[in-house]
């Protein structure tokens, strides 16, 4: 390669685009919260167990529609919460040849602790950005992903 190129110019043109400074940041939050815990969750099983406590006891495919997710991606990540002991697949009361999800009481403590380390995970992640800020961030964030959602039953 040439030595001609002026690699800072194109870091800055870079930082002109918000999915690269999304991906930036996502990569920094991810360092961030690996100091913070490291209790084997990944952001899959929060997100299952946020399903679990927000919408109670469900089936595998409701939670995978849900969150669009592949079926059989879920299927690995209950399985790691029912390894870990955040979760059970117990017969459905309704439907005795189906099965529902439930989190247990572990599953809903480490969901409290897990949303804890979000919180200073975004406190220093945003600690640049006022109040104010933060929630405008956050709704031109969600404005976003509610656009690319339509039509999808979340």
């Amino acid at each position: 390669m040439g030595g001609s190129y002026d690699w800072s110019m194109s870091a800055e043109r870079l930082r002109r685009h918000p999915s690269y400074l999304m991906l930036q940041l996502t990569k920094r939050a991810r360092r961030i919260s690996a100091d913070l815990v490291d209790d084997g969750l990944r952001h899959g099983h929060v997100a299952v167990l946020v399903q679990l406590v927000d919408g109670g006891p469900t089936s595998q495919r409701r939670i995978s529609d849900r969150l669009g997710v592949d079926p059989s991606d879920l299927v690995t990540l209950v399985d790691d919460l029912e390894r870990l002991g955040y979760a059970a697949r117990l017969r459905d009361a309704r439907d005795r040849r189906r099965y529902s999800v439930h989190v247990t009481a572990a599953g809903e403590a480490a969901l409290r602790h897990r949303l804890e380390v979000a919180e200073e995970v975004e406190d220093r992640l945003f600690a640049a950005l006022d109040a104010a800020e933060r929630e405008h961030l956050a709704d031109l964030l969600v404005k976003s992903f509610l656009h690319h959602e339509q039509g999808r039953d979340v």
